[in-house]
């Protein structure tokens, strides 16, 4: 399968209150976490507030630096999805989801695309989404903001995975880097 992933790693952190991607999760650093989860895959990172740090700990990464960070996520994924478009797919993952595991990936890379296949936890949405590169690239320009790409996904043809928690479970606060 020709799939370039994206891994979002450009916000503030303003829930957290500082860096949560270079922050420690059972033993690693939560974005090394989403990084070795994506082994195997052609990948760029979008870094953006905490870009010098980033690049010091991720040194054999592709990594683009999004100047509108501050605009929100929809300026980070126009930004990957466009470094990524020779690809016929396009995953999008989230720089503070540790818990996805390689196997989620396996499960969402082995399912048929039309536009979209989206993983699931206990019949909620997750992350990464998979997307035909065709079909995002239709919908990208109506993004804006931090709304990301929930409201496309309901107007494309999507299929549905079911994963692990760790799809669900990201790290918005300090508690969260306690439970795994």
């Amino acid at each position: 399968m020709d799939v370039g992933a994206v891994v979002l790693a450009a916000g503030e952190g303003k829930r957290f209150g500082g860096n949560k991607l270079l922050s420690f999760f059972n033993g690693e650093m939560v974005l090394r976490r989403v990084i070795l989860s994506l082994e195997g895959i052609e990948r760029v990172m979008i870094v953006g507030k905490y870009a010098e740090e980033i690049l010091k700990e991720f040194k054999n990464e592709v990594i683009v630096y999004n100047p509108m960070w501050r605009e929100g996520m929809s300026t980070s994924i126009k930004l990957g999805v466009r470094f990524m478009k020779d690809h016929e797919y396009v995953l999008i993952a989230l720089g503070d989801m540790p818990l996805v595991s390689r196997e989620d990936i396996r499960k969402i890379l082995s399912r048929d695309v039309e536009d979209a296949v989206v993983p699931t936890h206990d019949g909620k949405m997750g992350n990464p989404v998979l997307f035909r590169t065709s079909s995002l690239l239709k919908y990208i320009d109506k993004i804006s903001g931090d709304e990301g790409m929930r409201k496309a996904i309901k107007e494309m043809k999507t299929s549905t995975v079911e994963c692990g928690i760790g799809v669900i479970k990201d790290v918005d606060t300090r508690d969260d880097l306690k439970c795994s």
